[in-house]
């Protein structure tokens, strides 16, 4: 348990400083590159996760199977990472050719600019195809570092490398307000993120070969669960981005600008998310690999309570005063073009992140193919339903429909992972761990939200709500977790300046 909140911590900082960065960047590169330039950057994100979904599951393969070894302290998962990181490498490769050579097409066919030359759009895409290309043996080694359960170490290496991105693509902008110089930037940081994080992954694996290898005994061993994993990642990609890809196809670049702003911003609740799923997984899937299902229920409980506590004030924060913190952020026109499309889904990620417990509970279990046959389900009704309210109510359609398939997955994947594969009843787990925390959180903000549309100003009024959730929420958390959290506030204080040791 100690090494799980270890990883909490140390994702939850990592997450914090990203999402402070990106606060302070967001407007500064919407008022640089303009909205339309900025629909383009917000497209490296959906291609990211797009071509994301073709590694064949073998990220999350790795995570499971590592952590599972290191956990039966054996060296076993060494043949299958050597062989991994040869097909990462690979497909780098033909990423990188692929995106270069459909440029002009991307341009022509896909994207519609309106202030922004061919030209210039065409050489962005082919830029990003290069970054993308060398982003991409990163999600090997995160997989990797994961499964090793050093997230203080895959924390540090991201925060920097982002801190130095943001920052370094902002100075760039202040003394070259130029699309293609802020892109060639994004560029020259993916050399030095791959340098990093391969480094950080030799010394952590010695076992690691720095030449290609390859096994395909190791790979068969594998194959039935990370052909399931792929699966799951092609539906995610589908279920998750095939908005802003047909946004970017049927409506207007500026629209995908607005879009892309509401999705970044709303996304804050995904970086929380992410912080605790990253370190469970390979908790649960330690606890799984040694046959320690007691243990493995304490975990999903206690990390399922704390993402409630979590998630939902930065949710109902973006709901009830996301168009006032648009407009003090970035500015009138931005809030009232996007604010409507945030609301809508914050909520569905925060939605989203409570039922991810459960998704995660599936595959660290060895269970992918639950969560897959529910992402099959879901995208026959999800695409065609997106199509129809982006034709008819535009972003604020594709927002609602994210928010649908949200509510869908709770009430079929999580009452089917809960009953069916933990075997514990679901109520008593929706009242302890997402009821008081949202129907609380929204008597708190949804009140003081009123006593600023009354008294015409809302930082105060926001400031109060957010204190107020957090002393509600921490007595609401049960007496185990809160222990938790005194000691890890304790360790903190004792690291600050000027405290006795």
């Amino acid at each position: 348990m100690a090494t799980l909140k270890k990883n909490i911590i140390a994702n939850l900082f990592g997450s914090a400083w990203i999402a402070v960065l990106t606060v302070i960047i967001t407007p500064l590169q919407v008022q640089l590159l303009g909205i339309e330039a900025y629909g383009l950057v917000g497209l490296i994100a959906v291609l990211q996760v797009v071509l994301g979904a073709c590694d064949l599951g073998l990220s999350a393969t790795l995570t499971q199977r590592v952590a599972a070894d290191r956990d039966k302290n054996s060296t076993g998962a060494s043949a299958l990472v050597n062989s991994a990181a040869t097909l990462y490498w690979g497909l780098a490769l033909g990423i990188a050719v692929v995106l270069w050579c459909n440029a002009d097409w991307i341009a022509a066919h896909w994207l519609k600019p309106s202030s922004l030359a061919p030209t210039t759009v065409t050489l962005g895409i082919r830029i990003i195809a290069l970054y993308l290309a060398l982003r991409w043996p990163v999600a090997f080694y995160t997989g990797l570092i994961s499964g090793l359960q050093r997230l203080d170490v895959l924390n540090l290496i991201k925060s920097s490398v982002v801190s130095l991105r943001l920052l370094g693509g902002i100075l760039l902008l202040l003394a070259f307000p130029n699309l293609i110089v802020f892109l060639v930037w994004f560029a020259v940081s993916a050399v030095l993120e791959l340098v990093a994080y391969a480094v950080a992954a030799h010394r952590l694996m010695p076992e690691l070969s720095p030449v290609p290898t390859f096994s395909w005994t190791a790979l068969k061993s594998v194959w039935k669960f990370s052909a399931a994993m792929s699966l799951l990642a092609v539906l995610s990609m589908l279920l998750t981005q095939v908005d802003r890809l047909m946004i970017s196809k049927f409506l207007s670049l500026e629209a995908l600008g607005y879009y892309s702003l509401a999705y970044n911003t709303a996304m804050a609740i995904s970086l929380l998310q992410s912080a605790i799923n990253s370190a469970a997984f390979p908790a649960l899937s330690g606890s799984h690999g040694g046959d320690r299902s007691d243990e493995l229920l304490a975990r999903y409980n206690k990390t399922s309570q704390l993402m409630g506590y979590v998630v939902a004030c930065p949710c109902l924060i973006l709901i009830f005063f996301g168009h006032d913190i648009l407009r003090w952020w970035i500015g009138l026109p931005a809030a009232n073009g996007a604010s409507v499309a945030m609301a809508i889904l914050t909520f569905g990620f925060f939605l989203n992140a409570m039922v991810s417990n459960a998704y995660i509970a599936a595959v660290a279990c060895g269970k992918p193919a639950l969560p897959l046959k529910v992402n099959l389900a879901g995208a026959v009704l999800y695409l065609p339903a997106l199509y129809w309210l982006i034709q008819n109510f535009g972003i604020n359609g594709a927002a609602f429909c994210w928010l649908a398939l949200n509510l869908y997955y709770l009430v079929t994947l999580f009452p089917l992972v809960q009953i069916g594969l933990l075997r514990q009843a679901a109520w008593p787990w929706l009242r302890a761990n997402l009821l008081p925390f949202l129907v609380g959180g929204v008597v708190l903000f949804g009140g003081m939200k009123g006593f600023a549309i009354v008294s015409g100003g809302w930082l105060i009024w926001a400031v109060l709500a957010i204190l107020a959730y957090g002393l509600l929420g921490y007595r609401l958390l049960s007496p185990e977790l809160r222990a938790h959290l005194g000691t890890v506030l304790g360790q903190l204080r004792s690291y600050a300046p000027g405290a006795v040791r």
